[in-house]
């Protein structure tokens, strides 16, 4: 087990991360790893967590975090690696091996450096100690100021270490490698003398006098426009040294053996990258108990800037390889890749071997270079590889060498510390190389723009640079036109040209490499939806078998044409529009996309005929044409698993299909995501699609398909709260069902509109509609719907305070769902019958009903519900009293409605927990949380939640002393209830007695 604070907060069991819950969470765990094997007090952690202030609740978050902590450790087996997490007495305290936390480590580092008197061995030490940093220490858990008051101490640390290795690489005569490392961390510490001194210095004998002389002129003028204060007077000697080119500085060190120095020039505004430099530059410089030659291979998609990583990695490395650095393009790219043979050649006259001296044969050249490098410390820059057969040849025997490779295949043959797959630039890198090529102040005045130009570059830096390169030459273009432009997906390659570099020219390289066989998957797998195809995808789309898709996917993988991710393949955005391009021409593009429609209807309607409201729909399908038992399996097994990954494809799919006329494939489509929407609370794609299948189903006069596509409108617009639409669209839907001839429909209509009823507050008319849907039920062998019908019939009662009706119909629900083995609907029925017995006063039955309803909602993936389930758990818990638990609960629910569409439920989530907090005595957060909750309920068109607010609302009035404003809401909420005929009417009443 060990522990990062250099860094993210973070920890890992055998190399897998470990969740460490929430922020606060993490930085009270950060502060007990600080002070490992001390007694911190639980004040302290207070103080720290709450440095403008703590609530009264506070002891209690803290103690809670701590209990989740330890819940987290004890998961992990942390006793098996000597870590325990105690309370002890009036604080907390982390036992642990100290060596397991990264700070102990550099720190160990550190001193063992200092005590060494070999440069080049302090030099390792230092570079080890410095490569544990992995960003600002405690970072992502606490505001800027917190984190850098407690690690100040830490960063002084490292600067010293920095400093301490730059006096290293000076007393050898390293200056020129050391100059730009300098340059930026001067830069970022701009009132730090010494650094300053060694950058003047680093300059000074690099020839650079005036250099140096302007840096120290920058902080003279810096310090005393800021400070009022002048430079040290160790600087200010330094500054006249420098003028006098004073002997003294130069450093009398003998020259190193003379070797190749073939790098190119670093690029010019290179942006980020920064972790994948330091990885490249630790992998090729550790020293390993085996004593292998390091080889690090670097690949990705065209356009990543593979070639730019490796040469400022390598300019990076460059005196740690004192003996030369060795650079060459491979042309693997090309149509005719350089000859093993005749690089061999090259290198050894690069390294002091007569032309008349080279061996004939390719075995003999071989072992020269080995001979020539033995002993030696070298860098070999391979560049744009083509396979493991060109470059193995070519990699020196002596472990002092290192060799760094790119290409854009992924070279799986080859033996190498590792392959750094390199991806596009995170968003804000690549603003900022925009940024940089452009101007921040241009970029500044349309700042949506150049975000929309990053998106639609997918990170790509080619592309960024193109695009930057062209607006930077023409100032009268504006940031949002050229954006406007690159929206069009027809036209965007065709932007994405600049002088001699094009975007298209670059795809076009690797497309050539490959055969026709290869070609042909290229083009057609460009019909994939947005979010990729999984395996069994690829073989439909392509109409091959599992085997030979598998190998062609692969293939294409491997020459980055192609993203794997796990279960899927996908294109990058651009690399996908170049294969639109090659697919437009292709005599097979409509026949691949029926192979892969028939796919998504053959296993569509499988899964939805497993979902608890699916299997509705009856149609035939075509026939599945892959022998793939697996996929029918996972299909049968997980169906809201496979829709989870799938229905963005098939929405794709409907979308195409309604344009293009194909009514009954719209219909088809429709039905197998229907289910499957609802159950994941989708319902601005849920009345999307059941919109086109009413407009297809309309043209083909088919009242069946009418019908289904009403209630789908119906119910959507029922669960956002649209009462109006619902009721228009079921009503649309009970006037057709005759022609429809389908009594099961008639039944999930009816039960929908007496929801809808119920939620409205009319609850007569809405006891009506179940009575009748029990009454068409009594023909039908339909056991879940009638435990659906009396569930719906369960929660009426209960919000009529009929309790023993209530229970006795939802417990009916539970017996027939457990024995349809359905986990939504028994946590959802669960739910209720804990709300019964929390009413009528068992609350350890109520907690143990609502425990279990939340774990089989959980299981089910039913977030709405599951944090509904939270919500009731949050009331039961502050009932008895236990508020911290009952805060924990009420936020975890808020958490999860976040994730949904599902405002009306985190409006109620927030009404519960403004009254815990209001019993907590935390009032202004409860007048913030039911603020907003009562705004949100205003609009809902729920009277009984509305009027709960109101409860809670006069609770919060009295406490800050306004009796009066208390009972006004208080009698405002009487009078909903009272209407309703809502069982808490007779509580409210008693708040108004006086």
């Amino acid at each position: 087990m060990e522990f990062q604070l250099l860094g993210p907060v973070r920890a890992w069991n055998d190399g897998h991360p470990i969740d460490l819950g929430v922020r606060k969470q993490r930085f009270v765990f950060a502060m007990m790893l600080l002070d490992a094997n001390k007694l911190v007090p639980a004040e302290r952690l207070v103080d720290l967590t709450w440095p403008e202030g703590a609530p009264r609740s506070a002891r209690g978050v803290i103690h809670t975090h701590i209990s989740r902590l330890r819940s987290v450790l004890g998961a992990a087996e942390a006793e098996h690696h000597g870590v325990a997490l105690i309370s002890n007495g009036p604080g907390y305290l982390l036992r642990c091996d100290p060596k397991r936390i990264d700070v102990n480590r550099f720190l160990e580092l550190c001193v063992e450096a200092r005590g060494m008197s070999d440069d080049e061995a302090r030099i390792r030490v230092l570079d080890e100690a410095l490569a544990l940093w992995n960003g600002p220490a405690l970072a992502s858990v606490a505001p800027e100021e917190t984190r850098a008051r407690l690690s100040r101490h830490l960063d002084e640390a490292r600067l010293l270490a920095l400093e301490e290795r730059f006096d290293a690489h000076l007393r050898l005569g390293r200056h020129a490698e050391i100059i730009h490392e300098l340059t930026e961390l001067e830069a970022e510490h701009p009132y730090r003398q010494q650094l300053a001194a060694q950058l003047m210095l680093a300059l000074h004998r690099s020839d650079r006098g005036p250099e140096a002389l302007a840096v120290y002129q920058k902080l003279y003028q810096r310090l005393d426009d800021e400070l009022g204060i002048e430079p040290s007077p160790a600087l200010r000697q330094l500054q006249i040294q420098v003028l006098r080119d004073d002997p003294v500085l130069t450093l009398d060190v003998r020259p190193a053996k003379p070797g190749p120095r073939q790098l190119p020039p670093d690029v010019d505004h290179y942006t980020g990258r920064q972790n994948d430099i330091d990885e490249i530059c630790s992998l090729l410089t550790r020293q390993q108990s085996d004593d292998v030659l390091p080889v690090v291979a670097i690949t990705g998609k065209p356009g990543l800037g593979k070639t730019a990583l490796a040469v400022r990695a390598g300019r990076r490395l460059a005196a740690r390889f004192p003996d030369g650095q060795l650079f060459i393009d491979l042309h693997g790219n090309g149509s005719r890749p350089r000859d093993p043979s005749e690089v061999l050649a090259r290198f050894l006259r690069d390294l002091g071997v007569a032309g008349a001296d080279v061996p004939s044969t390719m075995e003999e050249r071989i072992g020269l270079l080995r001979d020539r490098t033995a002993g030696r410390k070298i860098l070999l820059v391979l560049d744009n590889a083509a396979t493991e057969q060109q470059v193995r040849s070519l990699i020196p025997g002596d472990s002092g060498c290192a060799v760094l490779i790119t290409s854009r295949r992924r070279l799986a043959g080859l033996d190498m510390r590792k392959l750094v797959d390199l991806d596009v630039l995170a968003a804000h890198e690549a603003l900022v190389l925009l940024g940089d090529l452009v101007g921040d102040d241009r970029l500044a005045e349309a700042e949506a723009s150049a975000q929309r130009i990053v998106e639609l570059c997918g990170g790509l830096p080619l592309a960024l640079r193109i695009v930057g390169t062209k607006l930077r030459s023409r100032p009268h273009q504006t940031v949002a036109a050229l954006a406007e432009r690159l929206e069009d997906e027809r036209t965007r390659l065709d932007e994405l040209v600049g002088g001699d570099r094009e975007i298209r020219a670059s795809f076009l390289l690797s497309y050539d490499t490959l055969d026709a066989e290869h070609q042909r998957a290229f083009r057609l797998l460009a019909l994939m939806p947005d979010n990729g195809l999984p395996m069994w995808g690829a073989a439909a789309v392509l109409g091959v078998d599992l085997r030979t898709a598998e190998r062609l996917v692969e293939n294409l993988v491997d020459a980055n044409l192609l993203e794997g991710v796990p279960g899927r393949y996908r294109f990058h955005d651009l690399i996908r529009l170049y294969a639109q391009e090659k697919l437009e021409p292709d005599p097979e593009r409509d026949t691949a996309r029926t192979r892969m429609v028939n796919a998504y209807l053959y296993l569509g309607k499988i899964a939805d005929a497993r979902l608890e409201f699916g299997g509705l729909h009856q149609f035939d399908t075509p026939a599945f044409p892959l022998d793939a038992p697996a996929v029918l399996s996972y299909v049968e097994s997980d169906p809201a698993g496979w829709l989870d990954e799938e229905y963005p494809g098939i929405l794709e799919a409907i979308e195409r299909a309604a344009t293009s006329g194909q009514d009954e494939l719209t219909c088809h489509l429709s039905a197998t995501l229907a289910a499957f929407l609802e159950l994941r609370g989708q319902w601005a794609d849920l009345t999307r699609i059941a919109s086109l299948s009413l407009a297809a189903a309309g043209r083909m006069s088919s009242p069946y398909w009418t019908a289904y596509a009403l209630f789908a409108i119906g119910l959507a617009a029922r669960e956002i709260r649209d009462f109006e639409q619902a009721e228009n669209s079921f009503r649309a839907g009970l006037k057709i069902l005759p022609e429809a001839g389908d009594p099961l429909l008639e039944v999930v209509t009816l039960l929908s509109v007496g929801v809808g009823k119920r939620l409205q507050g009319r609850w007569v008319e809405a006891d009506g509609y179940f009575t009748g849907c029990l009454s068409v039920l009594e023909a039908l062998d339909a056991p879940r719907w009638r435990a659906y019908t009396l569930r719906e019939s369960g929660v009426l009662d209960r919000y009529r305070g009929q309790w023993e009706r209530a229970e006795k119909s939802l417990r009916t629900a539970v017996s027939t769902f457990e024995n349809l083995g359905d986990s939504r609907w028994i946590g959802a029925s669960l739910r209720e019958l804990g709300i019964i017995r929390r009413e009528v006063g068992d609350l350890d039955g109520s907690l143990e009903l609502l425990t279990r309803s939340r774990d089989a909602l959980r299981t089910a993936g039913d977030l709405r519900r599951e944090g509904a389930a939270w919500r009731c758990l949050a009331d039961t818990h502050s009932e008895k009293g236990s508020l911290d638990e009952a805060r924990y609960c009420a936020e975890r629910s808020r958490d999860l409605l976040a994730q949904t569409l599902d405002a009306h439920g985190a409006a109620c989530t927030d009404v519960c927990l403004a009254d815990i907090l209001l019993e907590s005595g935390d009032l202004p957060a409860a007048r913030v949380c039911l603020d907003k909750a009562m705004a949100a309920l205003v609009s809902s068109g729920d009277p009984r939640w509305h009027a709960k607010s109101l409860v809670s609302h006069g609770r919060l009035l009295r406490a800050t002393g306004d009796q009066a404003a208390a009972e006004a809401a208080w009698s405002e909420a009487l009078q909903i209830f009272a209407e309703l005929g809502a069982h808490q009417a007779r509580q409210v009443r008693t708040l108004l007695q006086p």
